[in-house]
């Protein structure tokens, strides 16, 4: 496989794993601080939203309608909803001939369903309906690429970049709604109010209902955390979305036997500290274990990059 396909394929798994994990996180974040009676949950809900892309707001109480539009429908952001659309379509395109042709199809449709989205009406009554049809647009797309695609090279750099983007889209939630409940405790309005917030926290990543039913109990912190950064079989968590991705680049690699020197090792000696950690090991450090996890995997995709695509 020529390496500019292979970028391709790896960028196109990315850049649907994050407008997925970009929608659902506007659509629970905004709509959980409507009805809440406390200013500073509705102020600190946007700046949130705003930190998940990594946007410094103007002011400490920046405008609602900025932020929704600034975060999905802005073409001169590049982290926006609509760019990744845009980015993930043009990786596809230029690799037509490695996908099937109902793939192709799904990505195009779910493109036309963004760009052509009204600014106004999503900015009036549109969010909870655009949201979740670029949530079930980008389901659609992962579904095709299971099972339209033969299981080969090309589906396999498709799953590592979408893996790889999983887990930290993953981190970068925790990261924004721990920070979100440590400002909130310090108005002291209760231990109610953070434990909606561990809620929400599950809920921007359809993991609460299987979170109670691991634990049979409600979720607080430690389960929280523990779930979505340790279990090793739920979807959406961090050592799970890494282990499959190692388990893909050894696929990829086809070597019988890696030295220490390798990408496979690297990446291997890199992850596989989550088999054997404890929540309880990193809980009062959890943000900059969190942190130094992301810079991790930026540091994997950068040793891809370099053994594949280069």
């Amino acid at each position: 496989m020529l390496s500019r396909v292979a970028d391709n394929l790896f960028w196109l798994g990315r850049y649907l794993e994050r407008s997925e994990h970009l929608a659902r996180y506007l659509s629970v974040q905004y709509f959980s601080s409507i009805d809440v009676p406390y200013q500073q949950q509705r102020e600190r809900a946007l700046l949130s939203i705003l930190d998940m892309i990594g946007m410094q707001p103007d002011s400490e109480s920046p405008l609602e309608e900025e932020v929704l539009v600034a975060v999905a429908l802005d073409e001169k952001n590049p982290v926006s909803i609509l760019s990744s659309a845009y980015y993930g379509r043009e990786n596809a395109r230029s690799v037509r001939d490695s996908i099937s042709t109902e793939v192709w199809e799904a990505i195009n449709n779910y493109y036309l369903f963004v760009s052509g989205y009204p600014v106004d009406v999503y900015k009036t009554k549109g969010l909870y309906d655009f949201t979740s049809n670029v949530i079930n647009h980008c389901s659609i797309v992962r579904g095709k690429i299971q099972y339209t695609l033969m299981h080969d090279v090309a589906w396999r750099f498709i799953q590592i970049g979408m893996h790889l983007e999983r887990a930290a889209q993953t981190i970068r939630i925790l990261i924004s709604k721990i920070t979100d409940i440590q400002t909130l405790s310090n108005f002291k309005l209760g231990e109610p109010l953070e434990l909606q917030q561990w809620n929400i926290l599950l809920d921007c990543l359809e993991a609460k209902d299987m979170c109670r039913k691991y634990y049979n109990a409600l979720p607080n912190r430690l389960n929280t955390l523990e779930f979505l950064l340790l279990n090793p079989e739920f979807p959406r968590s961090v050592s799970f979305n890494l282990t499959n991705a190692h388990v893909q680049l050894e696929k990829v690699s086809q070597r019988k036997e890696f030295s220490k020197t390798s990408l496979e090792f690297k990446v291997g000696k890199d992850i596989n500290h989550f088999r054997y950690l404890e929540i309880e090991d990193v809980n009062d450090n959890v943000i900059p274990f969190l942190e130094e996890t992301l810079q991790k995997i930026h540091v994997i995709c950068d040793l891809i990059i370099d053994e594949y695509f280069i």
